[in-house]
């Protein structure tokens, strides 16, 4: 089946809501988060965030055409607690950017907005018996999404930096991807946070995501970003590029209205890095 949505001027964000009506509902991400609005939530506190990654496998690393993804496999949950009723496992993490250090991720704090966003994806095994079911599904998926700004280099980035050459092109996947502490991929407080329900970010854009936005970012290099910039949005062979045809620079959606959603935080009162 086509691809008949990205992010250039012709099939960018903006269109997605001809084909994908989801795209036009009331619970969409990403969204600006106002830190000074967000309701602090004792509960948050109370019922920590749980997260353990340590039996985690990645199975491949793929361009889907418009930037990488490294899907995993685990044999029991990965995420409880904070403001989820229900166990979730990881199924895969990717990530946004933009072109620049200071545009590329999609949530921005007090409408600031950095050089990326991480996104690990779980789904709900408590109520789904596999990821397709749950991403339609209320309370069905629950992304930990982590701000990426430019810095130092980071070591876990670096894994998949240096495959991208071998996935240059759209289509194209290595399975032999090696483990990823996928701790070091959070932040040093990573009990400190923003909450709020919303949804894919990506067509089909299905309103059945709890968020958790790390309130600190991570780094990654300047030549990191680049790597990832350098990727390829057509297939291996194609020698006319049209339109749409080029390395992909940027993969991130606006923010989107918040339609009168609360966004809750574990703690505010730390600001962020």
């Amino acid at each position: 089946m086509p691809q008949t949505w990205g992010y250039s001027e012709c099939n960018g964000p903006k269109h997605w809501g001809k084909d994908f009506p989801l795209a036009l509902g009331h619970r969409q991400s990403p969204v600006n988060i106002v830190s000074s609005q967000a309701v602090r939530d004792p509960m948050l506190l109370s019922k920590p965030l749980k997260y353990q990654y340590e039996d985690v496998a990645a199975t491949q690393l793929t361009n889907g055409g418009f930037g990488w993804r490294v899907d995993v496999n685990s044999p029991s949950h990965n995420l409880e607690g904070g403001p989820l009723n229900h166990r979730y496992k990881l199924v895969q993490f990717h990530a946004h950017w933009g072109p620049s250090c200071c545009s590329g991720s999609e949530h921005t704090i007090d409408g600031t907005c950095t050089a990326g966003e991480l996104h690990l994806v779980h789904y709900n095994i408590d109520l789904y018996d596999e990821p397709a079911k749950a991403m339609s599904g209320e309370n069905g998926l629950a992304v930990v999404g982590i701000l990426l700004k430019e810095g130092d280099e980071h070591p876990e980035f670096e894994k998949i930096c240096s495959l991208i050459d071998k996935i240059k092109h759209k289509g194209s996947s290595v399975t032999d991807v090696g483990p990823f502490n996928l701790r070091a991929f959070y932040p040093h407080q990573p009990g400190n946070y923003f909450t709020y329900e919303g949804s894919l970010t990506t067509p089909p854009c299905y309103e059945s995501v709890t968020w958790i936005l790390m309130r600190e970012c991570i780094e990654l290099s300047k030549a990191q970003l680049d790597k990832f910039r350098s990727m390829l949005n057509y297939c291996e062979g194609e020698c006319e590029l049209g339109p749409l045809d080029g390395t992909v620079q940027e993969n991130y959606r606006d923010c989107q209205p918040l339609e009168g959603r609360v966004i809750r935080c574990s703690g505010c009162d730390t600001p962020p890095n």
